[in-house]
Parts: structure tokens; C-alpha cells; sequence
């Protein structure tokens, strides 16, 4: 079914339009909306032999569409394209006598001319100049200087002098400066002008892609009791091209697509390096060498360089592509490689800044109600979400949701990230505050085997992660609880009741019944393999290597655990003598300043006492620090001697 110009059912909100897009010949026949922010302009113009199409382009458009402009004509060729340049006033004036600034008063045009022929008043003449006649702060007026026939100079005043331009070349190029001026105050747009060559009358399209404001999508979530809900997708998109859509075409793509603009109407000028001139004698060449010829070749390579390439054919599109087979409520939706289209219904009149939402799908898919909870949310309440499964044949597009229940209305909102056709995916949308979930995690790291080669231990262990979930659900209803535990690399992940994961969780769900309690255990587990050296491993972790060992291999590294204490306990003993030695040394130091302040006498006397005391404390903490690290010495030695053992 075909529908033509209809009501749209929808919201109309007139936006301000800053841009502006009128063919002068050809209407537009279809738009493709990409939600990469562009859009796809097809023209459809009927044109003769040797045809112009011309178009009216906003400057902020043109870099788009010298970039994507494309002519669909199976009997004819394109031969060029041509428009005004970026800059066309100051183009203008670069030959003129005269400046812009010139022609806002008559003394700077007249002394801008000087040398033409003129009228003034009852006089005629050359103008040779004006001259200010200066006032307190301005000039207060001006002189005209003027050359007449018979050599005589007349001065007149301006104003109060009626001047006439009797040049007529002069007069043409300010009429043309005039003209440059007035177009430019309004110089929004730049005229397109699209030359064809043909045989016979025919119809060709224009395509070219301009910036456009992205379409939306919002969705519609009816919740029902038998496993299905209804989803509708509604699209939100803008006219803002400047212009009325009359009997258009409209398709809705979706996807990522990567879009590109480059400065193609502005104007870059290369660096060149410049040359001296050669003032050396003229050199004459040999005979036989063809400098002449060389130099005719080059000049052709040159010009060959620069011809225009002829314009390829392009076929017309085939009038399916822009077919639409029309349904009665939802778009012709089509899965893609990259992206997703919906092709609406019949033709549409939108008028310029009018915002249009109409529904784009509207079907019923699976779909199952449950209380999502996941650890890292760090809430004791799960979500409600509606489990959807995407068995609509085309992805869905990113956008916001609003869900309804089938009995109680407006339950609340969620957001779908973009769910690929046959995917499921999680939509929350509320708080499940009758259900409460506690966890209570446990790890532990077992060692599982044990090798020891050349001083170097190689150990497996395996890392396990326990989760107990206690759920208990709400005493006037049954739920469906999903866990949800995120992935990690390296590890499994065991439970009861898993069902299909995503790419990025492990999903666990259970039932409860009206009041019930019920815990959900899982585990996570990863198996490491690491590699220590033995002359740096701690006794803590040489005993826990020595769990998962041959029984020989245990003994000696209990032995190696064992001298490693005692290297450990020989090291602190050592390292507590050095603490003590420096807060004697420290105590001698202070004795030593305070004697130096005191005269004879019996605190002085005690004093020297003390450095005595002192001084031998010192030596008997040294005897002992060299005691001390002859027994590190010897706890070295046997360490090492155990290694060398395995």
C-alpha cells in the first residue's frame, strides 16, 4: 500500500532553520537520514540535449558537496561543474581603480580616479585631486581640483557640486563594483551550475550528502504475562535543510559510519622556492643535442597534466533503489553489513523546521521479567529489567526506553545501547526494593605442583574466589533473580543454574517462591604459574611451596625454610645491635658537647665518667656486631648449601 502526503502522527515542534538548500531545477526525491549526522539528498531533474542544472548551495555546505556530489544519467555525460569563487567581492576589486572603502563618500571615489574625465557643475575637466579643508577636530569640506581643456585648474566645492563620471569604461567597472557590493551583503549561498551532455530529453538525479542534525530513536516497552512484550521504536528526525520536503521519500540509517569534511571551496596557494636570476653568459650547447625538443616535451607533459579528465558516465539508479514497499504502521526495516535502514512508508510533506516522530517498528518479542543484581553496584536491592531477546530480524538502534506494565501503566525508563539482532540484553529500568541479595566473598590460593631447577622454583597454584549470594524475595510475589558476575581473563566460572552468558558477565538465574530464601554459590578460579629464586623466597612461602611437594623435595625445603628463620632472626639480632650502637654513639656525642660547656669540678668529673662507660658499652656492642655477623656469615653459607642440594 502506497501512501501519499500523509498526516504525520506525531510531535511537530517548528525549529529556527539557519540554512538553506532550493534547487532551481530539480525537487527533491528522496533523503537518507545517517545517524552519523549527514544526509543523503536525491534531485530528480528532467533535462534536454547539452542541459544545465543549477542549484543553490549554502556556504557551509558547498566543501560537502564538491566532496559527494554524484550524477545518475544513463544517456548523457557530465561535463563540468562551475561556480562563483570563495571570495568574489575582493576578486572584483583586484582590477578595479578603486577600493571597497572608496565608494562610501565622493572625495575618496573622486580622488581615487584621478585622471578621469568629468562634469562638474557647469565645468569639465580631469580630476586631479581633492583636498581637505581642515575644521577644529575634521575636515569641515573638501576641494576638487580640476584640469579643464585650455590648461586652466578649477577648484570646487564638495558638496554643493553636481559631478557627472563622463568616462564610460570607468562608469561600467563602478556599476560592476556597485552590483559586487549589493550581492555580497547577502552573499550566503553560491549557484551550483552542473553542465550535461545528451542526445535526448530525459530525467537524471543529483545525490550529495550535507551535514543534517541526527535522527533519535525512542522506545516503547509493554510488559505482558506470557513471555512477550511489545516493543515499538519510534524515530525523532529533523527538517532543517532550509527548504519544504514535498512528496519525499524519507530512509533511516543507523550504524557508526566515519564522516569526513575537507576545506575544498577555500583556497590554498603552495610555497614555492624562488629562483635567482641567472645574469652568467649564455652557454652554447653541443651539436647534436636536442635542448629545443627536450624542452617541447616537457612543455606538452605539462599541459597534458592539466587537461580536465573526461567525466565518466554514470549509470541512472534503478528505480527499485528507491522503491519502498509501503506497510500500514511500522518502516520497511532491512539489516545490513554495517548498519541498519528503515525504510518509511509512502512520501512525505514536511515543512521546513519541523521536528517529525513516527514509529519505525512495532512487534511483539521475547522477552522474561526478572530482578538483575550485580556485587559491584554496591547495592543491596537488585534492578528490574526486562531480559529482551532481539528476535526482530534487525538491530536495534541505540536510544532512551520508557517501560509500561500491562496493569499498573508507567513503571519507568531505561536506555538500549544498540542490541544487534538475535542478542539478548538486560533493559533496567527501577529499583526492586522488595528483594534483598547479601554476599559474602572468601579467596584462596592453593598450590598445586612443585619444581625445583637450579636454584629457581616453580610453582602452580590455583586462585579461587567464592561468592555465596542470599537472596530473599518479597513475601506477596514470586521472582526470577539474574546474577550477574563479570568476566575476567584467565579464569572459570562454576555455578549452579548458569545460563547464557554475555560478552562481558556470567549470568546465574534461580526462582523463588513468595517469601522465600534461597543461596546462590559461585566460584571463580584461575590457575598461575610462578617462578621464584629460592636464595630470595621467604620461609612463609617456602613451607607453603613445600605443601604440594614429593615428600623429598618437602624435606629439603623445610630444611631451606628452617635456615632461612634463622639467617632471618641472625639478621634482626644484627639489626637491633646496629640500632643500639647508634643511640649510644648518639648519647657519647651529647656527653661530649656538654663536658666542653663545663669548668672543674664534680659535674664534670661525672661526666667523664659517663664517656668512659659509654666508650666501653660501644665496644662491647661492636665485639658483638662482628660476633653477630660471623653467624649471618655461616646461616649464608648453609642456605646456599641447601639449594645447591635440589
Amino acid at each position: 500500500m502506497t501512501i501519499s502526503k500523509p498526516i504525520l502522527p506525531a510531535l511537530l515542534i517548528t525549529l529556527l532553520s539557519t540554512t538553506a538548500f532550493a534547487a532551481v531545477n530539480g525537487p527533491v526525491k528522496s533523503i537518507t537520514l545517517s545517524s552519523g549526522g549527514l544526509a543523503e539528498i536525491v534531485r530528480t531533474a528532467d533535462v534536454g540535449k547539452e542541459a544545465e542544472i543549477t542549484i543553490d548551495v549554502p556556504l557551509d555546505q558547498i566543501d560537502d558537496v564538491l566532496k559527494s556530489l554524484i550524477v545518475r544519467d544513463d544517456k548523457g555525460a557530465v561535463k563540468n561543474l562551475s561556480l562563483s569563487g570563495p571570495n568574489p567581492l575582493e576578486e572584483t576589486f583586484r582590477t578595479l581603480p578603486f577600493k571597497p572603502t572608496d565608494l562610501t563618500s565622493m572625495p575618496k571615489l573622486l580622488d581615487a580616479i584621478k585622471g578621469t574625465q568629468v562634469a562638474a557643475g557647469d565645468k569639465q575637466g580631469v580630476v586631479l585631486g581633492v583636498t581637505a579643508i581642515d575644521g577644529e577636530k575634521e575636515p569641515k569640506s573638501w576641494q576638487l581640483s580640476l584640469l579643464m581643456s585650455g590648461g586652466e585648474i578649477a577648484m570646487l566645492p564638495i558638496p554643493g557640486t553636481k559631478i557627472e563620471i563622463l568616462d564610460e569604461t570607468v562608469k561600467a567597472k563602478l556599476q560592476t563594483a556597485m552590483s559586487v557590493i549589493a550581492k555580497g551583503n547577502t552573499d550566503g549561498a553560491r549557484t551550483v551550475t552542473i553542465k550535461l551532455g545528451g542526445e535526448t530529453s530525459r530525467q537524471v538525479d543529483l545525490s550529495y550528502v550535507v551535514p543534517a542534525p541526527i535522527w533519535k530513536t525512542s522506545y516503547r516497552l509493554v510488559t505482558g504475562e506470557d513471555g512477550n512484550v511489545r516493543l515499538q521504536a519510534w524515530a525523532v528526525f529533523e527538517n532543517a535543510s532550509g527548504e519544504d520536503w514535498k512528496d519525499v521519500n524519507i530512509t533511516l540509517s543507523s550504524g557508526k559510519p566515519v564522516t569526513l569534511r575537507q576545506a575544498l571551496f577555500q583556497r590554498f596557494m603552495k610555497n614555492r622556492t624562488e629562483v635567482a636570476v641567472d645574469t652568467s653568459a649564455v652557454q652554447f650547447h653541443r651539436a647534436g643535442s636536442d635542448v629545443g625538443g627536450a624542452l617541447r616535451n616537457q612543455g606538452a607533459a605539462k599541459a597534458e597534466a592539466f587537461l580536465p579528465a573526461p567525466a565518466p558516465i554514470m549509470e541512472a539508479a534503478d528505480s527499485s533503489d528507491f522503491a519502498m514497499a509501503g506497510v500500514a504502521e511500522a518502516a520497511n526495516a532491512t539489516e545490513g553489513d554495517v548498519t541498519s535502514t528503515f525504510a518509511l512508508p509512502g512520501v512525505y510533506d514536511v515543512k521546513n523546521g519541523e521536528t517529525v516522530s513516527l514509529p519505525i517498528i512495532d512487534k511483539g518479542v521475547k522477552a522474561e521479567m526478572v530482578s538483575l543484581y550485580r556485587q559491584d553496584r554496591g547495592s543491596e536491592h537488585p534492578v528490574a529489567a526486562a531480559l529482551i531477546e532481539n528476535d526482530s530480524g534487525i538491530s536495534l538502534p541505540q536510544g532512551i526506553l520508557t517501560v509500561y506494565d500491562g496493569k499498573a501503566g508507567y513503571v519507568g525508563d531505561a536506555q538500549i545501547k544498540g542490541l544487534p539482532t538475535g542478542e539478548k540484553e538486560a533493559i533496567t529500568y527501577a529499583v526492586d526494593q522488595k528483594v534483598t541479595i547479601t554476599t559474602d566473598s572468601k579467596q584462596a590460593q592453593t598450590v598445586v605442583s612443585v619444581k625445583v631447577v637450579d636454584g629457581m622454583i616453580h610453582a602452580k597454584s590455583t586462585l579461587q574466589e567464592a561468592t555465596d549470594y542470599a537472596i530473599s524475595a518479597p513475601t506477596d510475589a514470586e521472582r526470577t533473580v539474574l546474577v550477574e558476575v563479570p568476566r575476567r581473563n584467565g579464569w572459570t566460572f562454576s555455578a549452579p543454574d548458569t545460563v547464557d552468558p554475555t560478552s562481558t558477565d556470567y549470568r546465574v538465574k534461580t526462582k523463588l517462591g513468595a517469601g522465600e530464601k534461597k543461596v546462590i554459590k559461585t566460584k571463580l578460579e584461575s590457575v598461575i604459574d610462578e617462578v621464584y629464586a629460592l636464595a630470595e623466597a621467604n620461609a612463609q612461602d617456602i613451607l607453603r611451596w613445600g605443601t604440594a611437594a614429593d615428600p623429598e623435595t618437602k624435606e629439603k625445603l623445610e630444611e631451606l625454610a628452617q635456615a632461612r628463620k634463622d639467617q632471618n632472626n641472625a639478621q634482626m639480632k644484627l639489626d637491633m645491635l646496629d640500632q643500639e650502637y647508634q643511640r649510644v654513639s648518639e648519647t657519647q656525642a651529647r656527653s661530649r658537647q656538654n663536658l666542653q660547656a663545663l669548668r672543674e669540678g664534680d659535674h664534670r668529673t661525672r661526666f667523664e665518667n659517663q664517656l668512659v662507660e659509654l666508650e666501653n658499652r660501644l665496644q662491647e656492642i661492636e665485639n658483638a656486631r662482628a660476633e653477630q655477623r660471623t653467624v649471618i656469615d655461616d646461616y649464608n653459607k648453609k642456605v646456599g648449601s641447601i639449594i645447591r642440594m635440589f
